[in-house]
Order: C-alpha cells, then sequence, then structure tokens
C-alpha cells in the first residue's frame, strides 16, 4: 500500500511529494520510496555517509522490541549508497535532542536499489522480517526522507509518522507495521 510522508515538523503536507510503498510476502518486506525533487546532494563526493545522515536520503527505523527503544537504522542516498545501523534510543539531552548509541552493521542483510527517475529518484530496502528482531513484541517502523536542497543547509524533514522535532529518532511516533500492509 502507498502512503505519503509528511513534513516531519509541523505534520503538514510535504514541500516535496514523497511517498513509500509497503510490501510484505514470504517473510520479506520491501520499502520503495518515490522521492520527487531532488539536487542529490552528498557531501562526501563517493564516500557516502562518512558521518551520519548528512546528505539526501531515505530512511527506515524498524524493530521488534516492546519499548520502541532498540531499532534498526537504515538509510539509502540517490546513488544507492546503504547504511545500516542498529540504534539504542537513551532519552533526550537537555536540548530536548536524541541521545543514541548507534553500531554500524558489518554483516548488512538489507538489499538496498536506487534509480534516477525524471524528477527525482526512487529508492528501496528489501530484507526478511525475521532479520529486524530487537525484542519480542510487534514490529513498528518509520519512514523518512531527508532532503538537502543541494546543500548542507536547514534539512527539509518528512516521515510517514511526523515526529513534531528537527530529529527522526522519537519512539513514540514509531507505529505498528500491521496497519500498513
Amino acid at each position: 500500500m502507498i502512503h505519503p510522508l509528511k513534513d516531519s515538523r509541523t505534520g503538514k503536507e510535504a514541500i516535496y511529494p514523497t511517498t513509500v510503498d509497503i510490501t510484505v510476502g514470504d517473510g520479506i518486506i520491501t520499502f520503495l520510496f518515490e522521492a520527487k525533487h531532488s539536487d542529490f546532494y552528498c557531501p562526501y563526493h563517493g564516500q557516502y555517509n562518512a558521518l551520519h545522515s548528512e546528505g539526501d536520503v531515505c530512511e527506515v527505523f524498524i524493530g521488534s522490541s516492546e519499548d520502541h527503544l532498540s531499532y534498526y537504522e537504515m538509510e539509502i542516498s540517490p546513488k544507492g549508497d546503504l547504511m545500516l545501523g542498529k540504534m539504542r534510543y537513551r532519552g533526550e539531552d537537555g536540548e530536548n535532542g536524541p541521545i543514541m548509541d548507534l553500531d554500524f552493521v558489518d554483516d548488512c542483510f538489507v538489499t538496498g536499489h536506487a534509480e534516477l527517475t525524471e524528477d527525482g529518484y526512487r529508492a528501496s530496502f528489501t530484507f526478511p522480517l525475521s532479520a529486524i528482531k530487537t525484542g519480542d513484541g510487534p514490529i513498528f517502523f518509520n519512514a523518512y526522507r531527508i532532503e538537502t536542497d543541494g546543500g548542507e543547509m536547514d534539512k527539509h524533514l518528512f516521515a510517514l509518522s511526523p515526529t513534531m522535532r528537527p530529529w527522526f529518532h522519537t519512539p513514540t511516533y514509531f507505529v505498528n507495521l500491521e496497519d500498513y500492509l
């Protein structure tokens, strides 16, 4: 089923249309993003995400911990560069920013693909649902897009479930996967 992403800070319609199509079959899940308007910015020129989340990306946070505090983060750039990390959310700092532990996953179980389109790009993640078990609860997730307008300026943040903050790591805004299939 195809779902539109919204402005993550306000919950209003996204300035650049973005959708995510979520499908599951035979224990395999696919997230397919359609991202309109992009200047395809990557600050590391071929070494994507040398530092975390600094260019244009589509992202999924997904897990199954009862408390929603442990989850996987996967990102893909418009060029198809893939990053996978396991996150542990520890709360917020004094300025309401997230505190997290991040362990990059070297043995990546996610397949990513991206292709440029006439008016943006299409990007996907495919992986076995069994691989994202971070606990014994139901599977939860959120889907996101960062668009930089071609440079390191105030980023546009889009989300399936808007966090109403200037960052994505807000576990209270995760949604149950079964509600989006």
